[in-house]
């Protein structure tokens, strides 16, 4: 939803130095890699996540119950969103779609997961986010997950990624996409896409506007899209991230040439 801007990342202190300058400016320098050109954004680093967090249990859209340990042996391209979001995760979504059709061209979809995984765990139940997968025509290696609002806070704390509940802003009035109910908050939320590497370190990271270089969002939310949020289509900013960038990071981590 609406970006957070000047809230520090709760990380280790390993990534602290990066993650600062994420925040105020939105992304950061990468760090030299071979496979990584310095007009890529994001930084590139390798950080394990804590066993404890790795075995939480989440659930995906059709109620099967996952960890992060599950997904060890894929590479992860990993989100925070909600399916309520009228300013910046419909764009996630849109740049997400290029993403996978991407991997997909690469012959790369049994070895590479997109994830989506909730900051708002009351609404966004299993049968919410499998209307939202279908809508998307999400394939089977795009997946959206939740789970209780401990441990939703527990992933997000060990990865340094903010969340607050808030009110909706004075003189909107969205109406729920799948119930046609006016909505009663929102949930603003840093926006941050990580890669996970096959042995479940975080290998690298991007913070900002997402950056759909003349693709669309997906049809059934463009029409959900708040001000701000055809605002940031038209005009993403120079701090933002593109599927190109994610897509060279895969290449990065995996080996293989995606996208």
């Amino acid at each position: 939803m609406r970006r957070l801007r000047g809230v520090g990342l709760v990380l280790g202190a390993v990534l602290l130095a990066v993650l600062s300058a994420c925040s105020s400016s939105g992304t950061a320098s990468p760090s030299a890699a071979p496979s990584l050109t310095t007009s890529t954004a994001g930084t590139v680093f390798d950080k394990a996540i804590s066993p404890t967090v790795g075995a939480l249990p989440f659930f995906n859209q059709d109620g099967h119950t996952m960890t992060l340990d599950l997904l060890k042996g894929q590479t992860v391209v990993l989100t925070d969103f909600l399916s309520l979001c009228q300013e910046i995760c419909p764009l996630t979504a849109g740049n997400f779609e290029q993403i996978a059709q991407k991997v997909k061209l690469a012959g790369a979809s049994s070895k590479i997961t997109l994830l989506e995984v909730t900051v708002d765990p009351a609404r966004d139940t299993p049968a919410r986010l499998k209307v939202y997968s279908a809508n998307l025509g999400a394939p089977v290696n795009w997946q959206f997950w939740t789970g209780s609002a401990a441990n939703i806070a527990a992933l997000w704390r060990e990865l340094g990624v903010a969340y607050v509940k808030v009110g909706e802003d004075p003189g909107e009035h969205p109406l729920d996409w799948w119930t046609g109910k006016p909505l009663t908050y929102d949930v603003n939320h840093q926006d941050v896409v990580f890669v996970l590497g096959a042995d479940g370190h975080e290998k690298w990271l991007v913070q900002g506007n997402p950056n759909l270089q003349g693709g669309s969002v997906p049809a059934f939310l463009v029409h959900f899209l708040s001000a701000l949020g055809r605002a940031n289509l038209a005009a993403p900013g120079a701090l933002s991230w593109t599927s190109r960038d994610v897509t060279a990071a895969l290449t990065y981590v995996t080996g293989e040439q995606i996208g």
